[in-house]
């Protein structure tokens, strides 16, 4: 290999090594900003159970901008406390008679790179079209998207909903769960 080409190919691969160094960096810069909801009913308590699962990175930034200076983390109770709060402002569940549900906050854990946050609520027995409104960290992140799962059903019925879809509806049968 002559002394032009093996040059050449140093470079070529200090510059791959360089580009590998940096995608998991570009690969955060670009990561989407989408929560996770999950509704399923608990048959034995007769409850229905909310996880809301958000990634650390978007829950320590939304923690940053809405508690600004006081040092709210996702891994404190304090931190946790006000991502909950955020929740019972952001969601909106109403009956078909127009009642809106009160979920109480359960607790969180740490799962993997992201926090879950639980609630749950007596199960409501009136059936029909149940509604449900999202604005869950839209002001946070103008790209947000929510990922409503309700699994109420087989299969479970998913929407997403975002800052121009913030509302979605579902059929819930009390017999049916």
């Amino acid at each position: 290999m002559s002394d032009v080409s093996q040059r050449r190919w140093v470079l070529g691969a200090l510059a791959l090594g360089t580009l590998g160094a940096l995608a998991p960096s570009l690969a955060i810069a670009h990561r989407a900003h989408v929560t996770l909801t999950q509704l399923s009913a608990n048959p034995r308590t007769r409850r229905w159970e909310w996880s809301h699962s958000i990634h650390f990175h978007d829950a320590a930034v939304a923690l940053r901008r809405l508690a600004p200076g006081k040092g709210l983390q996702p891994v404190d109770a304090a931190g946790q406390a006000r991502l909950m709060l955020e929740i019972e402002q952001r969601f909106l569940w109403t009956t078909p008679s127009g009642k809106r549900l009160q979920p109480q906050a359960v607790g969180a854990e740490l799962q993997g790179d992201g926090l879950v946050l639980y609630q749950d609520c007596e199960a409501p027995e009136e059936p029909g079209s149940y509604t449900v409104e999202c604005r869950l960290l839209h002001d946070i992140f103008a790209e947000q998207r929510n990922t409503i799962s309700i699994e109420l059903m087989d299969p479970p019925l998913r929407r997403q909903l975002n800052a121009t879809l913030t509302t979605t509806r579902f059929e819930w049968s009390a017999r049916g769960g």
